[in-house]
């Protein structure tokens, strides 16, 4: 249990770094991906108190990845809200996200803690490559099936 307050700690330092101009960099470069109309794979946080997860790839080679953490109980944490789109490549069952200069650490998402290398290899600050051939894919340690 620890290791999701440790990681939930991490980020939320993560996320409020940066300068206010890189944000909006960011956020005009993300508004600039037009998402398709139809998803061809889906992910969706199961029930839990740590966290509501999804990551929707489209049929455009897009795709949106939302995260929104639950504070414990008694904390007066507030919930850290990621809403981030990018562009995907394929490579089979393999897709390898691209996000546009994320305000947070995809190593600290996808931790290798959690899933091993059948699951997704983080490749850099801003790709990693995930099977969607696996009927789950754990995600900040959420277990996120597929749809």
């Amino acid at each position: 249990m620890w290791k999701y307050f440790i990681a939930l700690g991490l980020i939320v330092t993560i996320s409020s770094c940066g300068s206010k101009n890189t944000a909006m960099k960011s956020s005009k470069a993300a508004k600039e991906i037009v998402l398709g109309k139809s998803e061809v794979v889906s992910y969706k946080s199961l029930g839990n108190g740590v966290a509501s997860v999804s990551l929707k790839l489209y049929e455009n080679n897009t795709f949106l990845f939302d995260f929104k953490s639950i504070p414990q109980p008694g904390s007066n944490d507030k919930p850290v809200v990621i809403s981030e789109k990018g562009t995907y490549t394929s490579d089979g069952s393999w897709k390898t996200l691209n996000f546009v200069k994320p305000k947070f650490s995809l190593a600290a998402i996808f931790d290798a803690q959690y899933g091993d290398a059948s699951h997704f290899t983080v490749i850099s600050d801003d790709k990693v490559k995930i099977n969607s051939s696996k009927p789950a894919l754990p995600i900040w340690g959420v277990v996120c099936e597929k749809k």
